[in-house]
């Protein structure tokens, strides 16, 4: 199994451009997605880095992780410091000397102690001089699946009631990285509105967790009740669909959330 250890020396082989150090860490057909690129394969990987790496200088600096025995989920903040102009850079173009970063969830599948898939969802962008807080390490007792499972249970009922005692009274739900909601009650007020504009069904696709953190791919399903062009999701027309799945970071204290994230790893819309 795949420690913290492991990951971290994985990392840092990354920063050095120590390309036998990092793909040591890949399956032979290990499945690659991200913004910039969808791969298949060890060799393809580690040519697309070579790539990007002879013209970007990427650091990577770890804020968070969630171990699990099959899979690892890693908060990364990814630093790209352009070597030369390239203006055709797959997330837009970069200048000579230009500094971008970015804050990313990555979800690893594992088997064999080999990385056999990699997806990226982003989460934002980081404005110059900000920073960016690890995940903290909070004390209680973990939350179990089956807990976890009643919580989007309640959700999906509307028990508002129901799922409200998973907030801690300190709660932070940042949407996307877009939309910040501060406690409880915004939290409720907020997915009170997306309910009368919505009938919104989550299904929980896999769960990760790992003392008072939680990762998991949540697919929802919208189903637009109302016209709604200013809708969280983006535009929608009543009777259109809109599939999502998203990676979601929760920190918990005592068995509540305090801290939720989310970032989108795919988004299908359906007329």
């Amino acid at each position: 199994m795949l420690t913290e250890a492991d990951f971290r020396a994985y990392i840092d082989g990354f920063n050095r451009s120590d390309f036998p150090a990092f793909s040591r860490f890949y399956a032979t057909d290990v499945e690659f997605s991200g913004r910039a690129a969808r791969l298949k394969g060890r060799e393809a990987v580690v040519q697309f880095y070579r790539d990007v790496k002879s013209r970007v200088r990427e650091t990577l600096t770890l804020h968070g992780l969630v171990v699990g025995p099959n899979a690892m989920v890693a908060d990364l903040e990814t630093q790209l410091e352009a070597l030369s102009d390239w203006p055709d850079f797959p997330t837009g173009p970069l200048l000579r000397g230009e500094i971008r970063r970015s804050q990313n969830f990555i979800w690893y599948d594992i088997a064999a102690d080999r990385f056999t898939r990699v997806r990226s969802a982003h989460y934002r962008r980081i404005e110059s001089g900000a920073t960016v807080s690890d995940m903290a390490a909070l004390p209680g007792t973990p939350m179990t699946p089956r807990r976890f499972a009643a919580y989007i249970d309640a959700f999906n009922r509307g028990d508002t009631a129901g799922y409200a005692g998973y907030y801690g009274d300190d709660v932070v739900l940042d949407v996307a990285g877009k939309q910040q909601l501060h406690g409880p009650q915004a939290i409720l007020d907020f997915y009170r509105t997306v309910r009368s504009q919505t009938r919104r069904t989550i299904e929980v696709v896999k769960v990760l967790g790992e003392g008072n953190r939680l990762a998991a791919e949540l697919q929802s399903e919208f189903l637009a009740l109302e016209d709604i062009p200013q809708f969280t999701a983006g535009p929608m027309k009543k009777g259109d669909r809109t599939y999502i799945n998203t990676l979601v970071l929760y920190e918990l204290r005592h068995s509540q959330f305090v801290r939720i994230r989310s970032a989108e790893l795919r988004k299908e819309r359906r007329g």
